[in-house]
């Protein structure tokens, strides 16, 4: 078996991070295996768990099945275009990891609502790759770089205010098509060229509709609420504001 993914887990003990495992996913054709090492695994190196000692991920969980309604991804695909797959690393770690396949399915019937009513301020869907009737990717557009990385490499170069209104434009075409993105932060803002482009669907849902697990990223989502609410993005929206302008003040 392949090492398909793999990464450390870590420890807090006095008052320091220690290294506790490494967990790995393993691939056998088209199955899937997880399980841990209590050592640090170097890339390329084996993984020697006897078999009894790894949990197999179903297949339905990461390549859902799915029906003639989802639009396919051009073939070949397009040069440079970026692939969602599930990331089977986090699988059983929480409750929301338990069927990245459903998710994925879930922003697939997202994407298919945004692709008829596009914006530029939204994540350019380009379809799904399907294989054997299995969902086994959804296809965007590329972007060079998040938020994050904008600021990170050149804070100087942002304007902010073009920034928070494409942002909000973005955000207010999703809520005029009824839906709420509920997880609006800096790793889901890609910066093309001076223009911000929303991504990541999977925890997107329509107005009113309960968040399940699959919720917003802590620091970023700090409303408490269990719905999709527009106040979510909104309050979200503000707290990008709030960071761009303290990074611009600090520059």
């Amino acid at each position: 078996m392949e090492v398909y993914d793999q990464s450390e887990a870590f420890i807090e003990k006095d008052g320091d991070l220690e290294f506790s495992h490494t967990k790995v996913v393993l691939r056998a054709e088209d199955r899937f295996f997880y399980g841990s090492s209590q050592r640090r695994l170097l890339p390329g190196s084996t993984f020697d768990l006897p078999p009894s000692e790894l949990t197999e991920i179903p297949l339905d969980k990461i390549w859902p099945r799915v029906n003639s309604k989802l639009t396919e991804a051009p073939k070949p695909l397009p040069p440079g275009c970026y692939v969602k797959q599930p990331r089977l690393i986090e699988y059983g770690d929480t409750e929301a990891s338990q069927n990245p396949g459903a998710q994925l399915l879930h922003e697939a019937n997202i994407c298919e609502i945004l692709k008829e009513s596009p914006h530029p301020n939204i994540a350019q869907y380009l379809g799904c790759i399907i294989e054997d009737e299995r969902l086994r990717g959804l296809c965007f557009a590329n972007y060079p770089k998040n938020l994050f990385q904008a600021v990170e490499e050149d804070a100087s170069t942002l304007d902010i205010e073009k920034c928070i209104n494409g942002i909000e434009n973005g955000i207010q075409h999703l809520h005029g098509l009824g839906l709420v993105h509920n997880d609006i932060n800096p790793s889901n803002i890609m910066i093309d060229g001076d223009i911000p482009v929303i991504i990541d669907f999977d925890s997107c849902k329509s107005e009113g509709a309960p968040l399940g697990v699959k919720g917003g990223t802590t620091g970023w989502s700090s409303r408490d609420t269990k719905f999709a609410e527009c106040e979510n993005d909104i309050d979200a929206l503000s707290k990008i504001r709030n960071f761009l302008k303290t990074v611009f003040k600090n520059n």
